[in-house]
């Protein structure tokens, strides 16, 4: 009998034990998550204070060269997918190029367009600053106001 007891401790034990292991792995995994989502958030806030540090240096009729020598590093903490690439194109035959900083941030999970403010360069020379000059943002951040509360309670849902 003493042996089907030990026995039973014994499968007791590794359960817990693999029970024990398995908690640790996840809680592991969830954690990773937590800092990542943090880091990067941490990354575009960083990324706007320095922007906005450096954005009054900043005027009409500078190089492109100039301009990018000063904001492009306040944005290289910001990973690809909250940026936004440049566009260029030409315009009665002159070359023009738009840089996009992040300046601001929303909490909707979205990168939209009204969180950057673009510069606009007409053959190498800064000729504006802002979304005036290109007709305004076309995405913008959404009002979280309208979101329910949802409750789950066994197999249904309340609001």
């Amino acid at each position: 009998m003493s042996c089907i007891k030990r026995r039973v401790q014994s499968i007791r034990m590794q359960a817990s034990l693999i029970f024990s292991t398995s908690v640790k792995r996840c809680m592991g995994i969830a954690v990773v998550f937590f800092v990542a989502g943090c880091a990067s958030s941490g990354q575009i806030s960083g990324a706007i204070a320095a922007y906005q540090a450096q954005a009054p240096r900043i005027e009409l009729g500078q190089s492109m060269e100039q301009v990018l020598d000063i904001l492009l590093p306040t944005q290289s903490s910001v990973a690809m997918q909250f940026s936004k690439a440049p566009e260029e194109y030409i315009d009665n035959g002159k070359t023009k190029k738009i840089y996009f900083f992040r300046s601001r941030s929303f909490p909707d999970g979205l990168v939209t367009d009204d969180e950057f403010t673009p510069y606009v360069f007409e053959d190498g020379v800064l000729v504006a600053i802002g979304w005036t000059a290109i007709g305004g943002p076309k995405t913008q951040a959404q009002s979280r106001d309208n979101d329910y509360d949802y409750h789950f309670r066994g197999r249904v849902y309340y609001h």
